[in-house]
C-alpha cells in the first residue's frame, strides 16, 4: 500500500497552490484517490446579538449568585452583556465590605429554540472602579541586597549576621573610598607623605 501523495511542479508560486489542492492524490490499493481540500471557515465579523429571554432573567441570575454571596452582597442590577450566540453575562454591584467597585456576575445560556436558562458560570470580578492590588514582581526584583547576602551564607554554610557585618563594612569602604576621591584637593597644601 503506497500512501504517498502525488504532485507536479507548477512554474509560478500561485499556481502551485491551486494545482497542489486540485492534484494531491494517494495511491491506495492500486488505484489513485482524490484528497479533497480542507474546508476554512471565515472568521465572525459579526458581533453577537443579545439574546431576549436572557437578558430578561436577571431574577434567575440573581438566585444563582445566592449561593456564593451571604444576603445583602448582591446590589442593583449593573447591566446584562452579550457574550456569545445565546450566551449572556449579567452583573450585579457587589457591596461586600473591602470590595467598592467590584460586581457579581452570572453567565447564562439557553439551547437554540429553548425557552430553559441555564446557569453556566457565576463569579466575582473587578469592575472598572475597584481597587486592585499591585503588579507582581518576581522574587529577585522585590527582595534586598541584605536578604541576598543573609541567604548566600546560610547556602554556604556561614554564618548570616557575619556575612552581612562583612558586606556592610565593605560597603563602608568603598563608600569612605569614594569620598575621598570627590574631595576637591588644596593647591596650596603640600603634599603629604
Amino acid at each position: 500500500m503506497n500512501l504517498k501523495p502525488e504532485t507536479s511542479a507548477p512554474e509560478d508560486a500561485g499556481a502551485a497552490a491551486a494545482e497542489q489542492v486540485a492534484t494531491d492524490t494517494v495511491q491506495s490499493a492500486g488505484r489513485s484517490v482524490r484528497i479533497p481540500p480542507k474546508p476554512t471557515r471565515a472568521p465572525r465579523k459579526r458581533t453577537p446579538k443579545l439574546d431576549d429571554l436572557l437578558a430578561a432573567a436577571v431574577a434567575e441570575a440573581r438566585a444563582a449568585l445566592e449561593g456564593l454571596a451571604e444576603d445583602g452582597d448582591i446590589g442593583e442590577h449593573v447591566g446584562a452583556v452579550a457574550d456569545d450566540d445565546r450566551l449572556v453575562t449579567h452583573r450585579f454591584a457587589a457591596t461586600l465590605s473591602g470590595y467598592g467597585g467590584w460586581e457579581w456576575f452570572a453567565t447564562l445560556s439557553r439551547a437554540p429554540r429553548s425557552k430553559v436558562v441555564t446557569v453556566c458560570e457565576t463569579g466575582l470580578l473587578p469592575g472598572a472602579t475597584a481597587i486592585l492590588a499591585p503588579d507582581w514582581l518576581p522574587w529577585s526584583e522585590r527582595v534586598s541586597q541584605e536578604e541576598k547576602i543573609r541567604l548566600d551564607a546560610i547556602a554556604a554554610g556561614e554564618d548570616p549576621e557575619k556575612a552581612v557585618a562583612r558586606a556592610q563594612g565593605e560597603l563602608q569602604d568603598e563608600q569612605q573610598q569614594q569620598d575621598q576621591q570627590d574631595e576637591p584637593r588644596d593647591e596650596n597644601s603640600a603634599p603629604q607623605g
